[in-house]
């Protein structure tokens, strides 16, 4: 807020001001005018005798900010009207007069206002002028106006300092030169002139004058610039570095750098040495021995000069090579090493084949090496069996799985391979056909022709007969029960089942089928055939499992006949499908589920159908491809070990392996064999990687005493049967692992692992 002024001869009371008549006059002015005077003169409108005048000085400017209010208040013998004069001085009361305002006021409480131009922008006292108004500043706003107002000494400054019209006017002159860099040296075209204090120079020759650091006194140093101005640069310094990249003491010539400070990792090049012709290898460096290295280590434009023959043919046993340079340098030899051996790894197990006919291949550097082999090992004793090779561990399976010569050893597995000798099994008359074990092993049932029906029921226990016409006495010397009489009567079983009660299902010859429960005071039953088409005998059975489903126990049948054939227990027999008389023949039959089934047979006089597939509850035939030797060899015998695998055995030593499609593998043929009667898939489908997986178990019916096994890589060691077993071999049955098994052939023989 302005200060606020009231005009009269004396300061009236407040009351005073309220009742007489005033006008208030805000006075505005440029507000960087401190060092002037502001002169206010009031005269009554009717008398010029009556006034009042108001100074306001410099001192009181300073610490004022416009505007300025001034009350004139009407004093007694005053008309009602005034004439006001408000005049800006420079500097002082008495000073020129810069700006003035004149008013013809009314003493009636008005309010007027007044603007004076006074601008003294750069602080000097001194206001700029303003036409015929203003002061007399000659310079208020410039880079140097401070240093410009009337009377200021004049001095040597290019500046009109004392406001004349003139610069630097009375000042000496002498004989000057530009210095703008202030280094005492000037340059460029010479000027009378007064010296000032800086950017002149009595002396001239500086070459660069906008760098104090550089003229014609300044020491020389190496920065890339002319410091003494003698037309030169770095004059006197060794600018050039190298890199010795491999250390070897000689420095690349193509690395050059041209600069005054050192680069990281650069040199200068050491006198009296020839640059390195290969700076990436400390092995090559000017005046240095020459060795045989394939490197010219001397730098003379020659590697290897005074060894003779290099790069010449050479061989190393069967492998081909060029004679090269030895490791230490001094010499040559053949650069082809040895071969080296592979050995046969049929069964991927990582042991070669440890048998003396397994030839090794020999396979020099550079070569593939064949498939299926491995290098130097060669310790497996039994290649096509991925379970056997030196530290494999043992298991309790009748195979020796660690190669050290024995079978099981270090283990408890209960027993060995052996014939089973109980009481009602090793008669002649005995032709046993067909074995099955319950879920867990136990009870197995074994039945054969003339209605020969024997079961175990656990371990430790001798078999009991329930076979048609073996004689009462004598009684049992072994500790054997004597013959049960219920048994099933006189005829020839071919093929069975167990179900989770421990009862044997039997299907035979004449298409007999019937159920036994094990009870020795029931007879078997129903003792029935399937039915028949039109009056034509009953066909024989020859293939059977069974399924237990939701309280129900569904078995399913083949018949030579190839019909396939469901026995609902409890219900119906249905045939489920019928090729038509004389078209086609079966004689196994195996399934994981009801949903898919495999059977083995062949079409009569043709090439195809030896294996097919029964889907949806055996309603669909989905015939299979299987190639065989003639076109008349039939499949005998199948059996899934899981969902997805398979193998069939068949005439003439032939054996067929499935992988979920519907074509069959046939494998190659095994020395010595006859027809196949029966074979079972080892698959532990709880342990999907174990290696035993896949592995199939046939017997045959000649009298080689071969336990045959066909693994995915091939034909494994067969085991050889117990003394006496040179009898047809009929049926083999064993649990998922492999680590219980039973054969069963013609003329009472039975084997079993573990026998005790």
């Amino acid at each position: 807020m302005g200060l606020v002024l009231l005009g009269g001869c004396t300061v009236p009371s407040i009351d005073e001001i309220m009742a007489e008549g005033s006008a208030s006059i805000e006075i505005n002015y440029t507000p960087s005018f401190k060092a002037g005077c502001i002169v206010m003169l009031a005269e009554d409108g009717a008398n010029a005798a009556n006034f009042v005048v108001q100074r306001f000085t410099g001192g009181e400017l300073t610490r004022q900010e416009p505007p300025l209010v001034w009350r004139v208040v009407r004093r007694e013998g005053w008309s009602s009207r005034a004439k006001v004069n408000i005049t800006a001085y420079e500097r002082a009361c008495n000073e020129k007069e810069v700006d003035r305002a004149e008013l013809d006021v009314e003493l009636s409480a008005k309010k007027y206002t007044v603007s004076l131009v006074t601008p003294d922008e750069d602080g000097d006292g001194y206001v700029a002028k303003n036409g015929d108004k203003g002061g007399t500043d000659c310079d208020d706003s410039g880079p140097n106006a401070a240093k410009m107002f009337p009377g200021n000494v004049e001095v040597c400054d290019d500046i009109d300092n004392n406001c004349v019209g003139g610069v630097d006017e009375g000042l000496p002159k002498e004989t000057l030169y530009r210095d703008a860099d202030g280094d005492g040296m000037g340059t460029g075209e010479a000027v009378q002139r007064c010296l000032p204090v800086m950017g002149w120079s009595r002396r001239t020759g500086d070459c660069n004058d906008s760098n104090r650091e550089i003229n014609p006194d300044a020491q020389e140093v190496c920065d890339e610039v002319d410091n003494n101005c003698v037309g030169g640069v770095d004059e006197g310094f060794d600018k050039n570095w190298y890199v010795d990249a491999d250390g070897d003491g000689a420095v690349s010539e193509a690395s050059l750098v041209v600069q005054c400070q050192r680069p990281a990792g650069y040199m200068h090049r050491p006198p009296n040495l020839a640059f390195d012709c290969r700076d990436d290898q400390a092995f090559n460096t000017p005046g240095k021995t020459e060795i045989c290295d394939n490197r010219d280590n001397n730098c003379d434009g020659v590697a290897d000069e005074g060894f003779t023959g290099k790069g010449d043919s050479c061989t190393n046993q069967t492998c081909t090579g060029t004679m090269v340079c030895t490791q230490a340098g001094t010499a040559l030899e053949c650069s082809a090493k040895p071969p080296k051996l592979f050995y046969p790894d049929a069964d991927a197990d990582g042991d070669g084949d440890g048998s003396s006919s397994a030839a090794a291949a020999t396979v020099c550097e550079g070569q593939t090496i064949p498939q299926g082999h491995v290098e130097n090992l060669h310790t497996d004793c039994d290649d096509a069996d991925p379970s056997t090779k030196p530290g494999a561990p043992e298991l309790c399976d009748a195979i020796d799985n660690n190669c050290d010569g024995v079978t099981d050893d270090g283990l408890v597995c209960n027993g060995t391979l052996k014939r089973v000798y109980d009481y009602h099994l090793t008669s002649a008359n005995q032709g046993w056909k067909t074995v099955s074990m319950g879920a867990n092993g136990y009870p197995v049932w074994i039945a054969g022709t003339g209605g020969k029906l024997a079961v175990k029921r656990g371990p430790g226990q001798r078999f009991e007969s329930f076979s048609f016409g073996d004689p009462v006495e004598p009684a049992p010397v072994d500790g054997s029960l004597p013959v049960h009489a219920q048994n099933c009567g006189n005829h020839d079983w071919m093929v069975s089942w167990v179900d989770s009660q421990g009862r044997v299902f039997l299907g035979g010859l004449g298409g007999w089928i019937t159920l036994h429960n094990g009870d020795p005071n029931l007879y078997c039953g129903p003792g029935t055939t399937p039915p028949r088409t039109g009056n034509t005998p009953s066909l024989d059975i020859t293939g059977m499992v069974g399924f237990e489903v939701g309280g129900a126990t569904h078995i399913y049948m083949t018949d030579v006949g190839g019909r396939l054939i469901r026995w609902t227990l409890g219900g119906p027999i249905t045939v489920l499908s019928d090729p038509g008389a004389g078209a086609v023949e079966l004689y196994g039959l195996h399934g994981l589920t009801e949903n898919l089934l495999l059977a083995a047979g062949g079409t009569v006089g043709g090439t195809a159908g030896r294996l097919r597939a029964y889907t949806g509850g055996g309603t669909t035939v989905v015939p299979h491809t299987a190639s065989a030797l003639a076109s008349s060899d039939f499949a005998t015998a199948v059996w899934m070990g899981a969902e997805d695998r398979a193998c069939a055995v068949g005439e003439a030593g032939q054996a067929w392996r499935w992988d979920g499609g519907t074509t069959w593998t046939r494998g190659a043929l095994p020395a010595g064999t006859d027809d196949f009667s029966s074979v079972v898939m080892r698959y532990d489908r709880a342990n999907p990687l174990s290696p035993v997986n896949g592995q199939c178990y046939m017997v045959d019916l000649n009298s080689s005493r071969k336990l045959r096994r066909w693994t995915p890589f091939g034909w494994a060691k067969g085991m050889e049967l117990p003394t006496f077993a040179n009898r047809p071999m009929r049926d083999i049955a064993m649990n998922p692992t492999g680590s219980e098994f039973w054969i069963v052939g013609d003329e009472g023989r039975v084997y079993h692992y573990p026998e005790p």
